[in-house]
């Protein structure tokens, strides 16, 4: 694709969006993005390592990998600590696909794009932004300019960012509506008063709603119950989505270019190893005092003056190497660190895998082209996505089951997948049919 320089171009991301709710399941419901697919180009778009969120949406928008940006999850290590800390704009110093074109002179607007708080626009006056999920809420600065704020909360009340996630049920459906029409009504807002060339829009919601219903979404789900009257509004949300979609469309004009995109997919989640009990199980990961039942691990229940190797938790396991001269209290040499590596690799790949896909343990240099940051010393995805990675400790069992996921703090209808989904048509974009693509390359040419 070369976009013409007087043409807008609209990119909607839908976060965890899979093919499999857009061009299967909920394709009925979803007319606008059935035509779009008939006029360009649509398929599978393959993640980056990891399928996260906040890394993934960075990665789209720069360019870059995860290793290049040192962002590698949704919390990243803290400097000189064995802490973690939230991700934020800052995160990232790469230029995004809306940076080129401003550049070049024109206008562009990122709303909601991760990781997108605090604002970091101040530079340009070509550029109008409105921050991410990451956002704390409605009252502090999440605009630039810093005036929008009050603009769109007079025309559309106060700002959501996320959902709330104490919502359930019928509940968070009807806040996953309300929060997805206040976005697109902002971002429709946007396209009339400050015309854009490149506008660029997340909706979380698809994300949020996945993790809360996938089992209820998805037949392929071992707990999946048949003809639940969640499945039946979550379709109607995804067939709204689509109006909006459309109306953007229409207040744009034929000769607009769009891309629908997602950063990953998901897929169902069968369970968590719980990879700290694990290494303090082999001793390598000596605590302070024996912890209670599932206790989350925190840095100061940990004894570093004889822990050799530690992991966190989420979507996929990050294992670190608590070596001499790098951490804070490090005790592993640099000739121990690889037999130490090797070690660890072996011991998850014998971990029971109820999935059968296999565990799959990944050195940063080989996943990354650049490694920047406080990497993991090993990646783990253990069955390929099917399982998460658990953090607590003093668990009685190494491998559980997802209602075991939730109680360890995440939510626990699906896990993240290697396949999200694109469909990209109009004047600039050729009919090319269906064709599989990657995240990291797809908008090269914006």
């Amino acid at each position: 694709m070369t976009p013409s320089r007087a043409r807008r171009t609209i990119v909607v991301g839908l976060d965890c969006a899979p093919p499999r709710l857009l061009f299967d399941r909920f394709a009925s419901a979803m007319p606008t993005l059935r035509r779009l697919r008939a006029m360009g180009s649509w398929g599978v778009l393959r993640s980056v390592v990891p399928p996260i969120t906040v890394p993934a949406w960075a990665c789209a928008t720069t360019g870059r990998d995860a290793g290049e940006l040192g962002l590698y999850g949704f919390r990243n290590r803290a400097p000189a600590s064995y802490g973690m800390r939230t991700a934020t704009s800052a995160d990232v110093d790469a230029p995004h696909v809306w940076d080129r074109v401003v550049a070049r002179g024109e206008r562009a607007a990122a709303l909601f794009v991760p990781p997108s708080y605090p604002s970091r626009a101040e530079a340009s006056t070509r550029l109008v932004e409105v921050s991410c999920m990451l956002t704390p809420g409605a009252d502090v600065v999440h605009t630039w300019p810093p005036a929008l704020g009050a603009e769109l909360a007079a025309r559309f009340g106060p700002y959501v960012p996320d959902l709330e996630r104490t919502l359930e049920g019928e509940a968070a459906m009807d806040a996953l509506f309300a929060m997805a029409r206040q976005h697109f009504d902002i971002a429709e807002h946007v396209l009339a008063t400050h015309d854009p060339r490149l506008a660029f829009l997340v909706e979380i919601g698809t994300d949020r709603l996945n993790h809360l219903f996938w089992p209820l979404l998805d037949p392929s789900d071992p707990r999946h119950v048949p003809e639940h009257p969640i499945a039946r509004m979550a379709c109607d949300y995804y067939g709204y989505l689509d109006l909006r979609i459309e109306r953007l469309i229409e207040r744009s004009g034929p000769d607009t270019n769009l891309i629908v995109m997602s950063d990953h997919g998901a897929r169902p989640l069968l369970g968590g190893v719980h990879v700290n009990e694990l290494l303090r199980r082999e001793g390598l990961l000596v605590l302070r005092r024996s912890p209670r039942e599932d206790e989350p691990l925190t840095p100061e229940l940990v004894d570093w003056s004889r822990t050799k190797a530690w992991s966190d938790g989420g979507y996929y396991a990050r294992v670190f190497l608590n070596v001499r001269d790098r951490e804070p209290e490090g005790l592993v040499s640099l000739d121990e660190r690889e037999p130490l590596l090797a070690r660890i690799d072996a011991l998850l790949r014998e971990v029971p895998d109820p999935s059968g896909r296999g565990h799959s343990v990944v050195r940063p240099r080989e996943a990354f082209r650049q490694v920047r940051g406080r990497a993991p010393d090993l990646l783990v995805f253990f069955g390929d996505l099917a399982l998460r990675s658990l953090g607590a400790v003093g668990a009685r069992d190494i491998v559980v089951g997802p209602d075991v996921v939730e109680r360890d703090g995440g939510r626990g209808g699906c896990n993240h997948d290697w396949e999200g989904a694109y469909v990209a048509a109009g004047p600039d974009w050729p009919r090319r049919g269906e064709r599989p693509r990657e995240l990291a390359t797809l908008l090269a040419d914006l």
